[in-house]
């Protein structure tokens, strides 16, 4: 498994998407040599302590990043990637913004240009394998992964996407060249893990015949949420292990750090 590189990168864009939605470009020349990404890979982001300041990067000559002082140790999460120019060394990434609760909001929240926000990320990753169907599930933390990879399909890939905001005003369009329906779906204020809106959507999906169509489920948000519908999809959808990705983004009450812990 490649070790990740680790850099510090300077904000050169800021962009909201929508209200609860700012997508962040950072620029870094070791961005130029990145090889092949699978669009929504994910990569870690180093946030600085203190506004304006680069973050302290890892001694990673063990294979694995090390902190000699672990109160330099900068706050760590996990993003995916929304889109990377390697031609400028340029790599969007979208951040949810739900106010001073998590580190990550708090500090996209005060971006300002020429800030610095350090990264760990591999110099590529493995490409999903391609297939005729596609269901896609996720709140917003699902969403720019979603995008992306919505954005990446061929023009004859069918299915359906699903995509929980919490109101209107968070809906944005996606350009993508394939037939996959997309249906986004307002909470309109209730909180994501006492939704039940991903998962009634899918009861209602008609999946396609495994003999005639490859097929290739994507599903990621709250953990508890997650859960059900992959048992779902799974049990009922009867799609095997290799035609099933399920991630876990976060767990309600917990930060990731935490939630890490429990998995």
């Amino acid at each position: 498994m490649p070790t990740p590189v680790y850099m510090n990168a300077r904000v050169c864009n800021i962009k909201d998407i929508t209200s609860h939605l700012r997508c962040i470009s950072i620029q870094q020349e070791l961005l130029k040599e990145m090889g092949s990404l699978a669009p929504g890979a994910h990569f870690k982001v180093l946030i600085p302590a203190i506004k304006g300041e680069q973050a302290i990067l890892p001694d990673i000559s063990s294979g694995r990043p090390y902190w000699a002082d672990q109160n330099s140790k900068p706050v760590i999460r996990t993003y995916t990637v929304r889109n990377l120019d390697r031609i400028n060394g340029i790599l969007d990434v979208e951040f949810v913004l739900h106010g001073d609760i998590g580190p990550a909001s708090a500090w996209a929240a005060k971006a300002s240009i020429n800030d610095h926000l350090g990264l760990g990320i591999k110099k590529s990753t493995k490409m999903h394998q391609r297939a005729d169907w596609y269901l896609f599930a996720g709140d917003e933390t699902a969403t720019p992964a979603i995008a992306a990879m919505l954005e990446s399909l061929p023009p004859e890939t069918t299915g359906m996407a699903f995509l929980e905001a919490d109101s209107p005003l968070d809906i944005f369009t996606i350009n993508t060249k394939s037939t996959v329906e997309i249906h986004w779906l307002t909470r309109d204020g209730k909180l994501p893990e006492h939704s039940g809106k991903l998962v009634n959507a899918i009861k209602d999906v008609v999946v396609p015949d495994a003999a005639h169509y490859s097929r290739y489920a994507w599903i990621a948000g709250e953990r508890s949420i997650v859960k059900v519908m992959k048992k779902y999809i799974s049990e009922q959808l009867g799609f095997d292990r290799e035609e099933l990705h399920a991630t876990v983004y976060w767990t309600a009450g917990l930060s990731e750090d935490e939630s890490r812990q429990q998995r």
